[in-house]
């Protein structure tokens, strides 16, 4: 019967489906270092791949007949026998082919025909895979090591942060020590018991060693005056910190290319990300380390968010992000999922909506504060019965007159681009923002309202960072994606990616002037001088929503375009300790420029094309002339003479003509220092300190009730106005 039961027995061609899972292992753009594995933590190695020192190790451990055996022990199939007759623990073969057989072939059901399975198989096995080293791979890569551990690569790595091959002979001894009883032959278990056993385990496998004529004399000395050190049992979780975001995002991706989290697991795909593992500790340095009091982890509580997107302009890689404190303790991904109303840095996609219609960057457009329009975009006073804006907009720089779109954007001035949009069309604005990749959800709804020009729209992040990037490579759009390649596990390509998407957005001439105008908001006097490199050239745009929610640093060098937000999920004003009310030149500027500064340092200093002057300008504002009369007649207002804060007013010193400001940036609080130039707002509208000291400013109106609390309206009225809200659309680009 016996004789019939072994010959009837077949060794499988494959082993059992759990003991064959693996990971899949997520890597950074180098295509070596690991983000993270997701799956059974095992990563199958040919015998080549092993040293013989942790051959003969694990050897010395567990079978030290099994050059010699015929891979079964008597005495083991009969301790296995009796326990199952009386009922008590399952007990494993004792040689290694014997375990390997119960582990890779067989399922872990306790019946005496399953050890008689295991019996005849392990019999078997020799002839079925050609060698011991044959059968020695395949249980070395089956074999449990603790710490959620499968084989002995997986092992190498969790235990001492190495591959196998680079395994030191006492490393191999201390892993072949702990297959007995994974967990309890942990060096960290922290029981003294266990760590005394494990002690002795691991001398027993040297001595197996140095019997067997694989350790020296001295090695055996030396290896046994202590255990070699091993790492901190847990270790960085796989989603935790920025590494669950990015994970999250490759998964996405892949599942639209018909690779879904089944099949990355199951065949224990290799992916190759493009993300950057020093930006992205640049990143997360930037944003966590750079402003005191912008703690992320403390603002979220307040629902205030930060996010920052990187990718690069010669091909849509996105080299870094910031998603959120910790995937572990906020899963939602402010890069691709949140979204924000973008303030003033949606007017670069007016400006270019406007030169390719032919308009110049020359072109004057009005420059007052407070100032209305009709529907053409002609000037009105603000209030007047055809002004579209229903009470005319502020500007936080004041000028008397016409002004180039140059300095409109360097300002960041409110009419101008209201005007500009209403001259070009807020539908050919929407139109190309969609075409430099903003999404059409974020958009699509202000085709008819001017409002789109300053930013009253929601966006993304990452949408931000691709948009501008299109103006830095010269017009083409490139969509953002974090796949570089999907590979199996013995290195072949699985799939070749088909949805990166590469399309001419605009003509390189618009571009150049788009840049052009957008290098002077870093300059002096600009909004965003704190965001200027001193290294290299930069264009960038500030983006400030009403009342602060929402706040943006968007900008550029030519191979790099990054895209900085803080907004506060509640529509609250964003305030934070030592700084005041945030605006997108002071916290996001400064998040952009440690960043950058970093993600920057080696890379070749390129400088940006000149200006090509496409377009026609236009004349739709006088530039302001001072009569001659006017000339050297005190200008101050009544109030400077007994106003308290006058002495901060540039109109009540020097008979009021003082009000240039310089190049320094505005101050944040009612006490200036020389760092800073208290003359001008630190927000649009301005915050009510301010506007208490500059009593009278046009762009104070209606400030002390506060825009929204009795104000003027915003753009197409607050009805109009998205909610600034991080929520995610139906399907996140």
């Amino acid at each position: 019967m016996i004789g019939i039961a072994y010959a009837q027995t077949p060794v499988p061609d494959e082993g059992n489906a759990d003991a064959t899972k693996t990971a899949a292992i997520f890597y950074y753009s180098d295509g070596k270092t690991e983000i993270g594995r997701i799956g059974k933590n095992r990563v199958t190695v040919p015998i080549s791949k092993v040293p013989m020192h942790v051959r003969y190790a694990v050897v010395a451990a567990e079978n030290r007949s099994f050059y010699s055996d015929s891979g079964f022990s008597v005495s083991g199939i009969s301790r296995a026998v009796w326990t199952n007759v009386s009922g008590g623990d399952t007990q494993g073969g004792s040689t290694i082919t014997q375990q390997l057989a119960k582990n890779y072939y067989l399922n872990d059901k306790r019946t005496m025909g399953r050890k008689f399975r295991e019996l005849f198989i392990s019999l078997k096995l020799e002839d079925k895979l050609g060698s011991k080293d044959k059968i020695l791979e395949l249980y070395l890569n089956t074999i449990y090591f603790g710490r959620n551990s499968y084989g002995i690569e997986a092992a190498s790595n969790t235990y001492f942060g190495k591959h196998v091959n680079q395994l030191t002979p006492d490393e191999g001894a201390l892993l072949a020590a702990i297959i007995q009883q994974p967990g309890k032959y942990d060096p960290r278990s922290g029981n003294k018991t266990w760590q005394a056993e494990t002690a002795a385990r691991y001398r027993y496998v040297l001595d197996g060693m140095h019997k067997m004529n694989r350790l020296t004399d001295q090695q055996f000395a030396e290896y046994n005056k202590r255990l070699p050190e091993t790492k901190p049992i847990g270790g960085p979780s796989t989603f935790g910190g920025q590494r669950g975001y990015a994970i999250k995002r490759a998964l996405k991706e892949l599942d639209r290319q018909g690779i879904d989290e089944k099949t990355v697991v199951e065949k224990g795909l290799r992916v190759t990300t493009t993300f950057d593992k020093d930006k992205m500790a640049a990143a997360k340095k930037a944003v966590e380390d750079t402003v005191p009091g912008v703690d992320p982890n403390k603002l979220l509580k307040k629902h205030i968010r930060l996010g920052l997107a990187s990718v690069d302009t010669d091909n849509g890689e996105v080299q870094a992000i910031y998603g959120g404190p910790s995937y572990l303790k906020d899963a939602y991904d402010n890069v691709w999922l949140g979204s924000a109303q973008a303030g003033s840095a949606m007017k670069p996609y007016v400006l270019a909506a406007a030169l390719e219609k032919g308009y110049g960057l020359k072109s004057l457009v009005e420059g007052r504060s407070g100032m209305g329009f009709d529907g053409q975009g002609n000037s009105v006073k603000g209030g007047a019965p055809n002004d579209v804006t229903q009470g005319g907009l502020p500007n936080s720089h004041h000028a008397k007159g016409g002004i180039t779109l140059i300095q409109a954007m360097k300002e960041s001035t409110n009419t101008a681009f209201a005007q500009l949009a209403l001259k070009t069309g807020p539908a050919q604005i929407v139109a190309m923002a969609e075409q430099l990749g903003v999404s059409s959800d974020m958009v699509g709804d202000y085709k008819d309202k001017y409002g789109i020009a300053l930013g009253v729209n929601n966006i993304r992040p990452i949408e931000q960072a691709a948009g501008y990037a299109v103006f830095a490579n010269g017009g083409t759009y490139y969509q953002p994606h974090v796949i570089r390649r999907v590979g199996t596990a013995d290195g072949k390509v699985f799939k070749k990616l088909d949805w990166e998407v590469k399309r001419s957005a605009l003509s390189k001439p618009i571009t150049q002037d788009v840049t052009y105008a957008l290098q002077q908001p870093v300059k002096p006097g600009g909004t965003a001088p704190s965001a200027a490199l001193s290294d290299r050239p930069v264009a960038g745009k500030t983006g400030t929503t009403d009342k602060n929610v929402a706040t943006w640093f968007v900008g550029y060098v030519p191979q790099i375009s990054t895209a900085v937000t803080m907004y506060n999920n509640d529509r609250k004003t964003l305030v934070v300790p030592g700084i005041g009310e945030v605006v997108g030149g002071s916290v996001p500027a400064r998040i952009w420029h440690a960043y950058m500064a970093e993600a920057t340092k080696g890379m070749a200093v390129e400088q940006f094309p000149p200006p090509a002057w496409v377009g026609t300008p236009q004349k739709w504002v006088d530039v302001f002339k001072e009569k001659k009369k006017d000339k050297g007649k005190d200008k101050r207002p009544p109030w400077c003479d007994n106003n308290p804060f006058a002495q901060y007013d540039p109109r009540c010193r020097g008979g009021g003509d003082n009000g240039g400001g310089g190049g320094k940036q505005p101050c944040q609080s009612p006490f200036p220092d020389a760092n800073c130039d208290p003359n001008k707002p630190p927000s649009n509208p301005p915050p009510k300190w301010w506007c208490t000291i500059h009593n009278g400013d046009p762009r104070c109106d209606g400030r002390k009730k506060g825009r929204g609390h009795g104000g003027p309206a915003w753009p197409n009225s607050v009805a109009d106005r998205p909610r600034i809200l991080a929520t995610a659309p139906p399907d996140e680009p």
